[in-house]
């Protein structure tokens, strides 16, 4: 599976329904779209890091002496801490995901709910390597700063960040009748 088949929604299984849902249930379920939206805000809050830090390349003066400078070697170096603080709290979440709530879901969801986990699992195995993708462009930025090693930082973010987002919008939409009607602990 590569990132582009994140944005193939023909290709994602479609969940069960459960009609006699509650609304209850249905807020329960709904609880795991919360908790994407704290990642959402940490990937939000990368995406605006590179973006000041694009403002300072842009800056006038020459691109070595930006580079080189330390205000610059600075944003370097937060970026790469940013980047790896929230990619760690993304693999923690996934990690729960996948050792408590996609047990849980499949042993009460049966056969019907099986090909979206497995699904949500592939997924999930694409965006950890993205996530390599971009802890490596990080460490080479930190290691050589350049505009060229700036902007595949940036472009391996921008990958990733689109991944999450498709991935966790098909989650939470496939996922939230089933978390609620089988009673599964967020």
């Amino acid at each position: 599976m590569t990132p582009e088949d994140l944005d193939d929604a023909e290709a994602r299984p479609a969940p069960p329904r459960y009609p006699s849902i509650t609304r209850a249930e249905r807020a329960h379920g709904r609880r795991l779209a919360a908790i994407h939206d704290m990642y959402r805000a940490e990937l939000d809050g990368v995406a605006g890091l590179l973006a000041a830090i694009r403002a300072e390349m842009a800056a006038p003066g020459a691109l070595v002496q930006a580079v080189c400078g330390m205000q610059m070697t600075r944003n370097f170096r937060l970026f790469g801490t940013a980047c790896g603080r929230d990619c760690a709290l993304l693999q923690n979440h996934h990690d729960i995901e996948e050792s408590w709530m996609f047990p849980a879901l499949a042993e009460r969801g049966g056969a019907p709910l099986a090909p979206v986990i497995a699904r949500l699992r592939a997924e999930h195995e694409v965006i950890h390597r993205l996530i390599e993708d971009l802890h490596d462009a990080a460490r080479a930025l930190r290691d050589a700063p350049s505009a060229d090693a700036f902007e595949d930082c940036a472009q391996r973010f921008a990958v990733l960040d689109r991944a999450i987002r498709s991935h966790f919008g098909y989650e939470e939409t496939a996922l939230e009748e089933p978390l609620g009607a089988l009673g599964v602990p967020i």
